[in-house]
């Protein structure tokens, strides 16, 4: 329990809540330490600290005011938009104002589980179709829509390819069989636009530089 990631859930929908609580809590990496449905609430999380993770549905906010506020004070926390709004003005507006992942509501508990350690752990994650459009809107340059757009797997299979490992040394650490990762490889290099190995390496380590150099 002590490396488990603490995370506080803010949601109006008291349902909806609850059921994401209940997936959070069959995964033993995480501690849900507090529920709420208020921007009061979202506060009381962040001021009582001993959070690691801050989610909540950007719907609660008075934009970009009370978003800010929860940035500014939440020091030590990541802070994460579940949210039914995929507005491209909404989306970009939360993103610029720092938070750390923009998940839309209709994510499986498979798939919110390895996005929530992906975002802990330091990245940055859009739902993918969030990404794409922001590409076509123009609000994102094409590599960091590009980069955002990779799924979590992708994103795994890519960061142990920047090590140099080889397909059955990726395989073998993430449990899968060699033509998977044969598959995630070909998927990579057409949202990179790359056409070998050593091109996406050296587009992965430009990428993970220009995450640390947005990180506060």
């Amino acid at each position: 329990m002590a490396n488990s990631i603490r995370i506080a859930v803010v949601d109006p929908y008291p349902v909806y809540r609850q059921g994401v609580v209940q997936t959070l809590a069959r995964s033993a990496e995480f501690v849900v330490t507090m529920e709420g449905e208020s921007v009061a609430d979202a506060r009381c999380a962040v001021r009582e600290g001993r959070i690691d993770i801050l989610m909540l549905d950007v719907a609660i906010l008075d934009l970009p005011k009370d978003l800010e506020e929860l940035v500014n004070s939440c020091t030590d926390c990541k802070l994460v938009a579940l949210t039914a709004r995929d507005d491209i003005l909404t989306v970009s507006t939360t993103l610029g104002a720092g938070v750390r992942g923009y998940i839309l509501k209709g994510i499986s508990g498979i798939d919110l589980v390895p996005a929530l350690k992906a975002i802990h752990a330091g990245q940055t994650f859009v739902t993918p179709d969030l990404a794409s459009r922001m590409l076509i809107e123009g609000v994102m340059s094409p590599r960091s829509a590009n980069e955002l757009a990779l799924s979590v797997r992708e994103r795994q299979v890519l960061d142990h390819l920047s090590q140099g490992l080889t397909n059955k040394e990726i395989a073998a650490r993430l449990g899968l069989h060699v033509k998977t990762i044969k598959f995630y490889l070909s998927a990579l290099f057409k949202k990179l636009n790359v056409t070998n190995r050593v091109q996406a390496m050296k587009t992965a380590r430009e990428l993970e530089e220009g995450l640390e150099r947005k990180r506060p």
